[in-house]
C-alpha cells in the first residue's frame, strides 16, 4: 500500500474531528472579520453544548467597502477548504443601481442546522429600506 494515500480510518477521524467547530476555527474567523470592511449585523452558532456545529454571520457593507465583500466571500471559500464542511451559497441582497450602496451577506461556516425560529436575512425588511433585491 502506497504511503501518500489516505486510508479509509483517516479520512474517518477527520470527519469525525471537523464534526464541531474548533477554536483555531473560530478565532480565524474573528480575525478575518477584524480586518474586513464588513459591519458584522448578527452572528449566529449552530449546535448543541460545547461542540458548535456551524456559524452564520451576517454582514453589511456600505459605501466604498461594498466592493471589499468580494474579499470576504473568498475568505469563506478558503475557510471551508482549510476547515473542512459544505459551502452553501452565500445570500447576498444589493441596494443600489447600478452603483450599490449597501450590500448585505450571509455567509454560513461549517455544518449550519437551523430551527425554525432562527433568523436569516429578511428579503422584506430590505424592501421597505427601497432597496432592489438580487439574490
Amino acid at each position: 500500500m502506497s504511503q501518500d494515500k489516505t486510508r479509509g480510518s483517516d479520512k474517518l477521524m477527520q470527519a469525525w474531528k471537523a464534526r464541531a467547530l474548533s477554536d483555531a476555527a473560530v478565532k480565524d474567523i474573528a480575525d478575518a472579520l477584524d480586518q474586513s470592511g464588513a459591519i458584522v449585523e448578527g452572528a449566529l452558532v449552530s449546535g448543541g453544548g460545547a461542540a458548535a456545529t456551524g456559524l452564520r454571520v451576517q454582514l453589511r457593507y456600505e459605501g466604498e467597502d461594498t466592493p471589499r465583500c468580494g474579499n470576504d466571500i473568498l475568505f469563506w471559500l478558503q475557510w471551508h477548504r482549510r476547515f473542512g464542511g459544505q459551502p452553501r451559497p452565500p445570500k447576498v441582497i444589493i441596494r443600489g443601481t447600478p452603483f450599490p450602496d449597501l450590500v448585505r451577506m450571509e455567509l454560513e461556516f461549517g455544518r449550519f442546522e437551523p430551527l425554525a425560529d432562527q433568523p436569516g436575512l429578511a428579503a422584506a425588511d430590505l424592501v421597505r429600506d427601497g432597496g432592489a433585491i438580487r439574490g
